[in-house]
């Protein structure tokens, strides 16, 4: 089935979910129009961030999988797919111990399914995986409108394309970033000039924001069709 008109609007990396058979399994969540899905890691790099706060810190693996086209996700029977319309119960939760934790219950084929995630690094983010059940909840009740690029979204023939794709992650980017990922990605050479002046061509577009930074750098993210309930930041 073709995911040409299915659209990305959130996605966590280094997720845990409890497999039938107990086993912990790292991976990628992401949130759609039409289904939650968990793509099992086949990434993984050192992480150590320090937040603007001067308290807020990430260390440690970050094990993930790269998900940029839908169309192209490896198969494993590790992977999930939870289609919208057939979720009937979600929650998130926070311990004072545990990390947040998305629970959902679905029907699958007649029979009733359950699962749980969680983070497995935490901290920096304003959101996390209990805004995550509030979101889906939103959406599988209708009670939410997802914000459609009312822009056509440039071909992967183009520059633009290329850094949108790149940006699909709902990740901040500065150009050098950008730059270096769409040169790997593509195999192709650029130069920070182009890559900025196509990804100012994207904000006026209205298909991504420029993001302020303290230290007066300027980056770039996908704008989130959840509006003011982006889960990315």
């Amino acid at each position: 089935m073709s995911n040409e008109f299915e659209m990305i609007l959130a996605q966590e990396q280094s997720v845990v979910r409890k497999s039938d058979a107990g086993e912990k399994i790292q991976g990628t969540l992401v949130l759609t129009d039409k289904r939650l899905l968990f793509i099992s890691a086949d990434k993984e790099e050192e992480l150590d961030m320090q937040f603007g706060d001067g308290l807020s810190r990430r260390s440690g693996i970050l094990r993930f999988a790269d998900v940029e086209d839908l169309n192209h996700i490896p198969n494993s029977p590790k992977n999930l797919s939870i289609p919208m319309n057939s979720i009937v119960f979600v929650s998130g939760s926070e311990g004072i111990i545990h990390p947040p934790s998305l629970k959902v219950n679905w029907n699958e084929n007649g029979k009733g399914r359950h699962v749980e995630f969680s983070e497995e690094i935490i901290g920096g983010r304003k959101k996390d995986l209990r805004d995550w059940a509030k979101v889906i909840d939103s959406l599988r009740s209708g009670k939410m409108q997802i914000h459609r690029p009312q822009n056509p979204i440039p071909s992967k023939d183009t520059l633009e394309g290329k850094i949108l794709q790149i940006l699909g992650d709902m990740q901040d980017k500065g150009v050098f970033t950008i730059e270096e990922e769409v040169e790997t990605t593509f195999g192709i050479d650029l130069d920070p000039d182009q890559v900025e002046s196509a990804c100012q061509k994207l904000v006026s577009d209205g298909l991504v924001d420029v993001i302020p930074d303290p230290s007066g750098d300027k980056f770039f993210r996908k704008r989130s069709p959840l509006g003011e309930d982006d889960l990315s930041s």
